[in-house]
């Protein structure tokens, strides 16, 4: 009998040991958590500049959306984008995230093994700066002008991309400066008519007694900014390649949770990097700047085209569609649609995502 009732006793708590075990794991979507419960934690660097930051990244640790996801992400601050090429190149970091389009392009067509797989801004911040007396009543007042740009950014790219277009490429002077800051001081002292800059520069500029003249993206919508690569050869690893996904799926949440809370987006920067809250407000809640984890293949071919129009790529025999994978995302969105199939956001971005990736 004694034997029976021990054995009745190891039965009772051998079950609740597995009931115990089964209430640590809640599945994806279910209950109060949202996400996917990984008991395996992967790990991943993201190289950005420390001028503009990463809000995904912010809102998803603010969020609990990394842990959730089982990704660990170790943020890299580096505000040179030809040092972020040669550390992605060099395996020092794993992922870039803000160092544009252009840029990364020139990389690709010399040879170097990058590959798009997401993004984190589709429109920047890029103003064409100028004196409050420099007259400006569209393209044709750049006509023989001289443009202070720094060679290879975004501001750079977009704009000789917008006046090809129109014909005007070869009536404007290009000076070209190291940094944005000279940029704007080259105007200021008239050393060029007018001056793009990166963004965040609004503020400084304003000091220093100069104006908007022109926002790109009204004559170039969703031109393509930064993206986000990695190297071709990282990415063949399927352990990586799960990392991104997880990566991914973080950062839509995160961009879903951005939504209507850009207040919370600002001080999340601000608290993240050493900039005033007036200069974050500025570009973060810019109608100019759009926020958007899509990796938009078809704005990052349309710009690879441009730059081979006006000389910035050459003779190249590279395929630019093959340094483009849009399949993680893709797996990433499907997996949060399914997840969480009452939400609006992810069903739009799908839509995007068809329209923008075809």
């Amino acid at each position: 009998m004694k034997r029976i009732l021990s054995v009745i006793m190891l039965c009772l708590i051998m079950a609740l040991a597995l009931v115990g075990c089964g209430t640590n794991a809640p599945a994806s979507g279910t209950g109060d958590t949202k996400g996917k419960a990984n008991n395996d934690v992967l790990k991943v660097s993201v190289a950005a500049q420390n001028n503009s930051g990463q809000v995904f990244q912010y809102m998803a640790e603010a969020r609990d959306f990394l842990k959730e996801e089982g990704i660990d992400v170790n943020m890299v601050y580096i505000n040179n984008g030809t040092d972020a090429f040669t550390a992605l190149a060099g395996g020092k970091v794993d992922v870039i995230s803000t160092y544009g389009t252009g840029g990364p392009l020139i990389q690709i067509a010399n040879g170097q093994d990058f590959t798009v797989f997401g993004g984190y801004m589709i429109i920047g911040e890029t103003p064409c700066f100028g004196k409050p007396e420099t007259e400006w009543k569209n393209l044709e007042s750049f006509r023989g002008k001289k443009i202070g740009i720094t060679r290879g950014g975004t501001p750079d790219i977009v704009l000789k991309g917008i006046l090809y277009d129109a014909g005007l490429l070869n009536s404007v002077t290009f000076v070209e400066y190291k940094k944005n800051q000279e940029v704007l001081q080259a105007i200021v002292s008239g050393e060029v008519d007018f001056g793009a800059t990166a963004t965040g520069y609004e503020l400084q500029a304003a000091a220093l007694g100069l104006k908007v003249k022109m926002w790109p993206d009204e004559y170039w919508p969703n031109h393509s900014c930064c993206r986000m690569l990695a190297t071709g050869a990282w990415m063949k690893d399927e352990k990586n390649q799960e990392a991104l996904y997880r990566l991914l799926r973080a950062y839509l949440r995160a961009e879903e949770a951005m939504q209507g809370n850009m207040d919370e987006v600002v001080d999340l920067v601000v608290k993240k990097l050493d900039l005033d809250k007036a200069t974050v407000t500025s570009f973060v809640k810019s109608e100019h700047m759009k926020y958007d984890s899509d990796p938009y293949k078809n704005s990052v071919v349309k710009m690879w085209n441009k730059m081979g129009n006006f000389g910035y790529i050459k003779d190249s025999n590279v395929k630019i569609e093959d340094h483009i994978n849009t399949k993680i995302y893709k797996k990433a969105l499907d997996s949060l649609i399914k997840d969480y199939p009452n939400s609006q956001f992810f069903k739009d971005k799908l839509v995007q995502f068809n329209q923008n990736n075809a």
